[in-house]
């Protein structure tokens, strides 16, 4: 679809005999023809309405090649637009290739206490849970009547069309005064409706963009010191459709070129041995595969960053605090089989991955040029903070950290890493010139290991583990 510019008897029709066609035009409608293409344009229905009275034209075109052209419904044009150019909306029937989104829910408007009835209903007991299958069949069981209990207590938000926050009633009487104006003078051509419709129009524009500056200016009155920045950055924002990705334009070959760059695939048979003096100290750790308590998992979700989108299952950390009020005895027994028995089911396994650009990129066209960003179960997550918990508990207890660890230990923020970093820089700095030497200056070497996580070999984890 475009503004072709050039008239041509193949899609002018009757017009052709009132207009004058251009030389370009046999060109282009010479290459069109050789490579196959389709016109789905009528010919003869005007496309183009000069505001100088000038004959209404057919230049904005429609043309389709291959199996896209069977998969054409309907071609209607608009010419109720504020534009001298008519609109065209064609309506095409594809294989839908985006899986089904799940329905939005009202959470503000939740029903906690319905909520907690539902569960304590079921009346559910797993302090017998014997081996993986039992293990797993109850993950299921529970994520199920969470899942019954979330569609009673939880109303579904109505879909309605999205309008800009900062739209009102005013800008809507504007559009239509300018919408007729435009339809007066396309079929009544003179001096005095174009100059109306070119006055409502950019009258219209005004309005627009004084509508928006007012919002924004209400915006940022309205927000405080910890809001500014969101606000600034929401109106920022430039919602842009992903480029091809290694020559790859649909939804399923974008996905592709994504997994392959950003998750690339782990060699699983040929790893390198751990070298025979890498552990200097083993301990025996046995006693640490304790039971869950109540009072851990309490703890691990009272630490939780709530706020945070949920996975697959649309279970979130609030649901899961809920849950845990109105039946506390449940995970504990839950999560100590899935330690006991090694139960982790695929579903916790499954994300829901959603890819930010990097800003400052030259080309979008890179699959490397965005960021993953996964959505896993919440339920799953809770268990790996309570194992992360105590792998972090055990890795001090066995001297397994540096002294200058400052990720996933207790007590420790970005705050200690930058007085660690800062402490020793600013003593070189403050040291005075002797006559005798200068003081060494300090220097910072910063390293960053590219794809880190996705760099550990599995295998050679679970050795130094063992």
């Amino acid at each position: 679809m475009g503004d072709l510019n050039a008239r041509h008897p193949w899609w002018q029709g009757l017009l052709a005999q009132t207009l004058r066609t251009s030389q370009a035009s046999y060109v282009i409608a010479n290459w069109l023809e050789d490579n196959n293409f389709h016109l789905q344009n009528q010919p003869g229905i005007p496309t183009h309405h000069p505001r100088n009275g000038g004959q209404p034209s057919t230049i904005d075109l429609c043309l389709s090649r291959g199996s896209i052209t069977q998969s054409i419904l309907t071609l209607s044009i608009d010419h109720e637009t504020t534009s001298d150019h008519s609109a065209l909306i064609i309506s095409l029937c594809l294989p839908s290739t985006i899986a089904r989104t799940l329905p939005r829910r009202y959470w503000r408007k939740a029903d906690w206490g319905k909520f907690d009835d539902r569960i304590k209903s079921a009346g559910m007991d797993l302090s017998h849970l014997q081996g993986t299958n039992d293990t797993l069949r109850a993950i299921t069981n529970i994520t199920k009547l969470i899942q019954q209990a979330i569609d009673e207590a939880v109303p579904l938000k109505r879909s309605r069309q999205m309008e800009a926050p900062w739209w009102n009633h005013s800008l809507t009487l504007a559009r239509q005064s300018a919408k007729r104006a435009d339809r007066r003078a396309h079929l009544q051509p003179s001096d005095a409706n174009r100059e109306d419709s070119q006055y409502k129009r950019h009258k219209w524009s005004i309005m627009v963009r004084n509508a928006k500056t007012a919002y924004r200016i209400h915006q940022l009155k309205a927000s405080s010191t910890r809001t500014v920045w969101k606000t600034i950055r929401h109106h920022n924002t430039l919602h842009k459709p992903i480029p091809p990705l290694d020559e790859q334009s649909d939804f399923l070959g974008k996905c592709d070129a994504l997994r392959t760059a950003l998750f690339p695939e782990t060699d699983t048979e040929h790893w390198t041995p751990l070298p025979p003096n890498l552990l200097t100290s083993r301990k025996d750790l046995h006693h640490q595969r304790r039971d869950v308590t109540a009072n851990e998992t309490q703890l691990a979700i009272l630490h939780l960053k709530y706020g945070t989108s949920a996975g697959p299952d649309s279970i979130t950390y609030d649901t899961l605090q809920c849950f845990n009020d109105a039946a506390p005895h449940l995970l504990p027994h839950l999560f100590t089989a899935c330690l006991r028995y090694a139960a982790h089911p695929p579903e916790w396994k499954i994300a829901n991955c959603i890819v930010i650009p990097k800003s400052g990129k030259k080309s979008y066209s890179d699959p490397k040029s965005y960021r993953p960003i996964s959505l896993l179960s919440c339920f799953g997550k809770l268990l790996e903070s309570i194992v992360a918990k105590r792998l972090s508990q055990t890795a001090q207890m066995c001297r397994a950290t540096h002294p200058s660890q400052m990720g996933a230990l207790p007590e420790n923020s970005a705050i200690d890493a930058l007085l660690l970093a800062i402490t020793p820089i600013a003593s070189s700095i403050s040291r005075k010139k002797t006559s005798n030497q200068n003081p060494t200056r300090p220097a910072v070497l910063a390293l960053d290991i590219k794809g880190a996580f996705n760099q550990v070999h599995p295998l050679t984890l679970l050795e130094v583990m063992r």
